[in-house]
């Protein structure tokens, strides 16, 4: 019995299907790459942050304190924050926040307006964007709120500069740093870490769970 062989109609349409089929996963498996890869990076720069604050808090010296004590403004206090931070994070040339514009994870702009605009960025040795904002004078401060926070840009200049992709952030208390996010429970977390949410807490999102990509 000869076997029947396939006709050139039944090849183009087996042909077309693969393709089809290659066209609408190759982006999805492109996308769950790289959002893999953020979430790694961010963990792994985040426990650097730990390691850098908490060798911070142990090398910080009473002249330390009194230069804090002694400023007058938030810009004053950033400028000592980021004297702390240089010697770990080698900071370069400043970041005009006019030409480098951030974003939500919904798309929407980061203005001046935000909380969390800042405006005190720094390049770093490593590509990276730095930036700081001071929130609490120091006389103010106390463990239950942040005295200031810091933003990271993982890939610097490079696009999409949005928060949630490249862009995350940790609270600087007195005694210790957080992620953002940390105070809401996972389901609040994947709410706003989504493209209809602002972002900010996919720091802790990623963090804490991993993303959770299902």
């Amino acid at each position: 019995m000869k076997k029947q062989a396939f006709t050139l109609v039944e090849i183009i349409v087996v042909i077309s299907i693969v393709v089809l089929t290659a066209i609408i996963l190759i982006p999805n498996i492109i996308d769950d790459n790289k959002k893999l890869h953020t979430i790694s990076q961010w963990k792994h720069t985040y426990k650097n942050i730990e390691y850098v604050f908490s060798a911070i808090k142990a090398q910080t010296t009473e002249t330390d304190k009194v230069a804090i004590e002694k400023t007058r403004t938030d810009d004053e206090r950033e400028v000592v924050l980021c004297d702390l931070l240089n010697p770990y994070f080698r900071m370069q040339s400043v970041v005009d926040p006019k030409t480098y514009k951030t974003y939500f994870m919904d798309g929407s702009l980061v203005n001046d307006k935000s909380e969390y605009y800042v405006k005190n960025l720094h390049t770093t040795n490593s590509g990276m964007i730095i930036g700081v904002k001071w929130l609490l004078v120091p006389s103010q401060a106390q463990n239950s709120l942040p005295i200031a926070m810091m933003t990271i840009d993982l890939n610097g200049l490079k696009k999409p500069n949005k928060w949630g992709q490249d862009i995350f952030g940790v609270n600087i208390f007195v005694d210790r740093i957080e992620p953002f996010g940390e105070e809401y429970d996972e389901m609040l977390m994947k709410s706003d870490c989504s493209k209809k949410g602002k972002g900010i807490s996919c720091a802790s999102y990623y963090n804490n769970y991993g993303g959770r990509l299902n």
